[in-house]
C-alpha cells in the first residue's frame, strides 16, 4: 500500500482531488493534504510519502523549492506537478529535478488518476530496486569479508591441480575472485618452512601457532605489495606476490625474509626458513610452487636461512624434457588427476609438433617418461606387473616411430596409473611407514624430529607435514600414543616398577610420565595397574 500527499494553497482544489476522485481501486492506504510547503515538510518528517501531488504556484516556497527539499530528504518519493501556468522555465526545472509528470490546471480527473496509477507503478519498481540493492549490499559485505578466505582457497585449488590452467577456464575464475591477474601474468612465491618449534606443541597448538606465523609473514614480508598469504591444512605457508615489481630488489626481499625469520624466532619461538622462488606465469604456478617444495624436501643441511630456487637443481624427476616437468606429471598421477594430466600431455605433444622435434628429442622424452613411471612405482611400492597386467608399458619403444602413436601410448599409460591412484590409494607412504618403525624402535630415547628426518633423508619440516597429512597426527602426538600403549602393555603383563616402565618408554621424569599417562587414559599408572589387579591381573608391585 502507498501514501499520497496533495499540496495546494487552495483548500477547494485539495478537496476536489481527494473527494472528487474515486481512489478505491488504487492501492492507496492514506491520502494526506497540506496547504503550503512548510506543512508538507512536517508531514514528510512524520510519515512515509510515496506519491507527492503538488501545485507549483504557492506563497513563500513554491512547488519547485519543495521538490528540491524532497529530493534530498525523501529520494524515493515520486512527484507530480499541477500548475495553472504553462511556463517553460517551470517545466524545465521540474524535469531537471526528476519530476515524474507535469499537468496543467484545470485537471481532468480521469487523466490525473491515470498518472497517479503510473506513479504508483514507478514507486513499486523503485521499492523492488531498493530491496534488490539492500540484498546486494548484504551479500556484497559478506563477499568482502569472506574474499580473503575465498582467494586463499583459490590458490590452494590451483596449486593442487583442482583447477584447470586452460586460459578460457582460468581467466574467468581469476576475474570472479577479483584477483588482478591473467594466465600470462607473472607471480612469485616465498615458501615458509617451519623447521622447529621451541616447545613440544600438540597438533592443535601447532595449528594455532602456524596461523600466527602466517599473519607475521603477511605483515613483515607481503606488507603492502599486491598478493596473498596462504596457509594449508598441513602447515605449509606461502606468500604469493602478484606481478612482482622490479622496484622491490632481491636485496630488499632478502632483508625482509631475514627480519621475518628473526622476529618469529624471538616472539613466536619458532625456527624457520624462507624459500624464494623465481618469477613464473600463473599457468606455470604449480611447477614453480612444487619446485620450492622439492627444494625444501631435500634440504637437510641449512636451517633458519633464506634459500633461493635458482640455487637448487634436483636431478631426478625435476629433469625437464621438451618443456615437460615430469615431477608435475608424477604428482598429478598420484592424485588421480587424469583429466588435467591429459590436457598437459596434449599441450606437450602440440609443442613437440610445432618444434618439429627430431628423433633425439623424442628419445629423450621417452626415457624421461619411463624414468618418471619407474620412480612413481618405486615410491608407491608397486611392481610393474601389478599395474600393467597386459604389459602395456612395453610397447613404448615401438610407439616412438611417430609422435601421434607415442602420444596415444603416453595417454594409455597415464590413464592406467591415474585410475589406479583414484581407486587403490595406500594408507601411508613408505616414508611415513619407515618413520613409524623408527619411532617404535627408539621409544626409550630422547626423541628428536631431526633424527627421524635424517633416517629417511628428508627435511624435518617437510617430514612433519607429510606425517600429519597421511596419519592425521603430529609426530609428537603419535609418539605419545606409542609410549602410552607400550606403558599399558608393560603395566598389564610385567611386574616392573612403574618408574622403570617410565624410563623404558622415554620418560626420565616419573611425575611427567604420570601426568601424560593420566591425560591419555584418565587414570594414573598406579590406578591403572590396581584396576588390573582387581580384575585378576598381576600381583601388586612394590615401588
Amino acid at each position: 500500500m502507498f501514501n499520497l500527499l496533495v499540496v495546494d494553497d487552495e483548500e477547494i482544489a485539495i478537496r476536489g482531488i481527494i473527494e472528487g476522485i474515486d481512489w478505491s481501486d488504487l492501492p492507496l492506504e492514506h491520502i494526506w493534504s497540506a496547504l503550503d510547503a512548510e506543512e508538507a515538510k512536517e508531514i514528510f518528517q512524520k510519515e512515509h510519502i510515496d506519491i507527492l501531488l503538488s501545485d507549483i504556484d504557492m506563497p513563500s516556497e513554491n512547488g519547485i523549492d519543495l521538490l528540491r527539499w524532497v529530493s534530498e530528504k525523501s529520494r524515493g518519493t515520486v512527484t507530480i506537478f499541477l500548475t495553472g501556468h504553462a511556463e517553460f522555465h517551470y517545466a524545465q526545472q521540474a524535469v531537471q529535478l526528476s519530476c515524474f509528470d507535469y499537468l496543467l490546471k484545470p485537471i481532468d480527473h480521469e487523466r490525473l488518476k491515470e498518472v497517479v496509477a503510473l506513479a504508483i507503478r514507478k514507486s513499486e519498481e523503485q521499492q523492488r530496486q531498493q530491496e534488490i540493492q539492500a540484498t546486494y549490499l548484504i551479500y556484497s559485505e559478506l563477499w568482502r569479508k569472506q574474499r580473503p578466505v575465498l582467494v586463499e582457497r583459490f590458490w590452494q585449488d590451483l596449486l593442487h591441480y583442482r583447477l584447470s590452467v586452460i586460459p578460457q577456464q582460468l581467466n574467468p575464475v581469476l576475474a570472479n575472485y577479483e584477483i588482478p591477474l591473467t594466465c600470462s601474468s607473472f607471480i612469485q612465491f616465498i615458501l615458509i618452512s617451519i623447521e622447529q618449534w621451541k616447545e613440544g606443541w600438540s597438533a592443535r597448538d601447532e595449528e594455532i601457532m602456524t596461523y600466527g606465523v602466517k599473519n607475521a609473514a603477511e605483515e613483515l614480508i607481503l606488507k603492502k605489495h599486491p598478493g596473498a598469504a596462504v596457509q594449508e591444512t598441513n602447515g605449509i605457508i606461502y606468500i604469493i606476490f602478484y606481478e612482482p615489481a622490479e622496484a622491490w630488489s632481491p636485496s630488499e626481499m632478502e632483508e625482509d625474509c631475514k627480519s621475518f625469520i628473526e622476529q618469529c624466532r624471538q616472539h613466536l619461538h619458532v625456527q624457520l626458513s624462507c624459500y624464494v622462488g623465481g618469477k613464473a606465469t600463473v599457468d606455470k604456478a604449480c611447477e614453480s610452487f612444487h619446485h620450492l617444495l622439492m627444494q625444501e624436501k631435500h634440504n637437510v643441511i641449512e636451517s633458519g636461512a633464506v634459500l633461493h630456487a635458482s640455487e637448487y637443481h634436483h636431478t631426478t624427476l625435476d629433469k625437464v624434457h621438451g618443456g615437460v616437468s615430469f615431477a608435475d606429471w608424477s604428482r598429478l598421477l598420484t592424485m588421480g588427476r587424469g583429466t588435467e594430466l591429459s590436457y598437459r600431455i596434449d599441450q606437450c605433444f602440440e609443442e613437440l609438433l610445432r618444434r618439429k622435434a627430431d628423433y633425439t628429442t623424442v628419445v629423450a622424452f621417452y626415457f624421461g617418461f619411463m624414468n618418471m613411471m619407474f620412480e612413481w612405482l618405486e615410491e608407491h611400492s608397486l611392481k610393474i606387473t601389478e599395474l600393467f597386467q597386459a604389459n602395456e608399458w612395453e610397447s613404448g619403444h615401438t610407439a616412438m616411430k611417430s609422435l601421434p602413436r607415442l602420444q596415444a601410448w603416453v595417454h594409455q599409460i597415464c590413464d592406467i596409473i591415474a585410475g589406479y591412484s583414484s581407486h587403490n590409494g595406500r594408507a601411508v607412504s613408505q616414508t611415513v611407514e619407515k618413520v613409524q618403525h623408527y619411532m617404535k624402535a627408539h621409544l626409550q630415547d630422547d626423541f628428536k624430529r631431526d633424527d627421524a628426518a635424517s633416517a629417511v633423508y628428508l627435511n624435518p619440516a617437510y617430514l612433519s607435514r607429510l606425517f600429519r597429512k597421511e596419519t592425521g597426527k603430529s609426530l609428537t602426538d603419535y609418539l605419545v600414543e606409542l609410549r602410552i600403549a607400550k606403558a599399558k602393555e608393560e603395566l598389564a603383563h610385567t611386574q616392573k616398577k612403574i618408574s622403570d616402565i617410565a624410563i623404558a618408554v622415554g620418560y626420565s621424569n616419573f611425575s611427567h610420565f604420570s601426568q601424560i599417562f593420566k591425560k591419555a587414559t584418565g587414570v594414573t599408572p598406579q590406578d591403572y595397574r590396581k584396576r588390573l589387579n582387581k580384575s585378576g591381573g598381576l600381583a601388586k608391585e612394590s615401588e
